[in-house]
């Protein structure tokens, strides 16, 4: 089968333009980009990545999955805030991208809205163009302005709000839009008729759970994210602190005052800057991994990787929204409900039982290669 899907492919090229370099695929956009790719080159798909670097190195693994790699630098000088356009496109500006894209006349996938500035670009009007998209993005900068604490970054998030929503309209210039959930499917298609479903790509190729019992309770998510900052907070507050059992909390740069807040509890410790072998021994050790949202952006690629490699997953409504993953968590909106279901799953050892309807129910919407022959079946359609 893989043959088959390797040697029908042999011959398809694509563009890609990402927002950031996607390795290591350490936090949820960046996770779906790299694993996307490497999915792509699975099939036999020839990529020419184009990068927007910001805060994070080159990396030369990207070479192994690509034809060629080029790097852009993203221009983050004020004056790009000062322009209709959302500073997050804006500032994702090259004109020596858009001159390598017409070196090889591929598809383009622009991989969020934020890489989209060249999408309606006369001298690339009669190339087949794709976007696809994490969040609603100005609902995504909506809920930042909820969590941020500081009156600049506040205003920032809100200003780039209302451009984000005024300039999601760029999207009718694509020709296929490919969102990450049930939820932002139907926005897309309501708005522009034209996008695909493609649930987020991973690094799994089949579960890899425990069965059995693990001793402590794990949150984790990207600590420098305010809204993951006070997910942990309620947590600690709300849960963590009204139980007798080990609880910790993992993730990249936690802010002070939260690991002084952790520091006052016995059982609750703090695992800042795991790495990806680490983190990802954290999700499978736990005995539950407890993933509660503040609002349902986009798709929870935390809660995938956990299901595809940890025992019992605890969740609350807004994290599962749109997911179709709901049946394999146990759903809890409130801390008294959580406490609850803690003390139920606490005793109880996962089973073959359950990692058998995992494999199940994941096989069907979230198998690496059949996502990657769907979303180049879309592309390549006439």
């Amino acid at each position: 089968m893989y043959c088959q899907l390797l040697k029908k492919n042999l011959k398809k090229n694509l563009h890609i333009v990402t927002l950031n370099t996607p390795y290591p695929a350490d936090y949820g956009g960046m996770i779906d980009c790299f694993h996307r790719i490497r999915s792509l080159y699975n099939i036999g798909i020839g990529i020419r990545l184009h990068v927007f670097e910001y805060g994070r190195s080159q990396s030369r693994e990207l070479e192994s999955f690509c034809n060629s790699v080029n790097y852009y630098p993203r221009n983050t000088s004020f004056h790009k805030h000062l322009s209709f356009l959302p500073y997050s496109v804006f500032s994702r500006n090259s004109g020596e991208l858009l001159e390598n894209l017409l070196k090889y006349d591929h598809p383009v996938l622009f991989d969020g809205i934020q890489t989209t500035l060249y999408l309606d670009h006369p001298a690339l009007s009669e190339r087949k163009k794709a976007v696809r998209i994490h969040n609603i993005e100005h609902n995504y900068y909506h809920t930042l302005v909820q969590f941020e604490k500081k009156f600049i970054k506040k205003l920032y998030y809100k200003i780039e709000s209302v451009k984000l929503k005024r300039y999601e309209n760029i999207l009718e210039k694509a020709d296929i839009i490919f969102p990450i959930s049930d939820p932002d499917q139907e926005h897309f298609n309501q708005k522009f008729h034209n996008s695909v479903l493609i649930p987020p790509f991973h690094p799994f190729d089949s579960t890899e759970c425990s069965t059995g019992t693990g001793d402590y309770i794990l949150y984790h998510g990207d600590l420098s994210v305010n809204e993951n900052v006070a997910v942990s907070e309620f947590l600690i507050s709300n849960v963590f602190s009204k139980i007798p059992f080990r609880c910790l909390i993992a993730g990249k740069n936690p802010p002070e005052k939260l690991s002084a807040r952790i520091a006052r509890h016995n059982n609750i410790n703090l695992i800042p800057n795991p790495d990806n072998e680490i983190m990802t021994n954290l999700i499978r050790d736990a005995h539950i991994n407890i993933l509660p949202a503040m609002a349902a952006n986009g798709f929870k690629l935390k809660l995938l990787l956990s299901l595809f490699s940890g025992r019992h997953c605890l969740v609350n409504s807004a994290t599962v929204k749109g997911s179709g993953l709901d049946t394999l968590c146990h759903v809890a909106d409130s801390a008294e409900e959580m406490i609850r279901m803690i003390h139920s799953l606490i005793a109880l050892p996962f089973s073959e039982e359950m990692i058998s309807e995992r494999e199940r129910i994941l096989s069907k919407n979230n198998n690496n290669i059949n996502n990657a022959e769907k979303l180049m079946k879309s592309i390549f359609s006439d």
